[in-house]
């Protein structure tokens, strides 16, 4: 994973987090052929592919949360793959309380853009990755 790519992911996860930006963030940061996995036990779980795929998840995030963030704690290099410990922090529409929750994404990339992502917990990503602990 080289650093370009690193930084590619850190600009895409701000974007996001700025919201409201999703067809600019997909023609930027995405491969046209790319895809998203989302944790199995969400309840939007599946395989979204391609960008028209994704943007439809990402306004479906919106929709359901007055505030959806992204926090990436470390961007791991795991050769083939981006290891991304953190959480998500939502706020449900006309909701006062926060739910943060720890998340684990694997990304490929190639270029700075994103080819593929998988959501994990924790525990499973780092299995997935092949990194211990």
């Amino acid at each position: 994973m080289s650093q370009e790519n690193v930084e590619s992911m850190r600009r895409a996860i701000e974007r996001f987090n700025r919201g409201g930006e999703d067809d600019a963030l997909l023609a930027d940061f995405y491969d046209s052929d790319a895809v998203f996995h989302s944790r199995a036990d969400e309840p939007d779980t599946g395989v979204y592919r391609g960008r028209d795929a994704i943007r439809e998840s990402m306004h479906m995030w919106h929709d359901t949360f007055d505030e959806f963030r992204f926090q990436v704690d470390e961007y791991i290099d795991a050769g083939e793959v981006l290891v991304m410990p953190g959480l998500i922090s939502v706020r449900g529409r006309g909701s006062t309380a926060e739910v943060r929750e720890p998340y684990m994404w694997l990304v490929n990339m190639r270029d700075g853009k994103v080819l593929e992502v998988h959501e994990y917990r924790t525990k499973e990503a780092r299995e997935a990755a092949g990194l211990s602990g």
